[in-house]
């Protein structure tokens, strides 16, 4: 049962890199669209999609020993 502790701490860094960089590229891409060359409609489109997805992998973070029940 050791074992799984490093793999559980890697995936939770991994989901936490997963929900900075979403948000990050969802911001990062609509404030630069115009340089990037995409209409204003598409880079609220992607950047919104991207911030959902930041969103939704800080919500397993935090439900994270709710939805994988640990025995014990």
């Amino acid at each position: 049962m050791n074992a799984q502790k490093p793999n559980e701490r890697l995936v939770k860094a991994a989901f936490a890199a997963m929900a900075l960089v979403s948000v990050l590229a969802g911001l990062g891409l609509y404030q630069w669209q115009a340089r990037i060359g995409i209409s204003e409609e598409t880079a609220r489109l992607v950047s919104t999609a991207f911030i959902v997805v930041g969103i939704a992998d800080t919500i397993v973070l935090f439900l994270w020993d709710r939805i994988f029940k640990r025995g014990g």
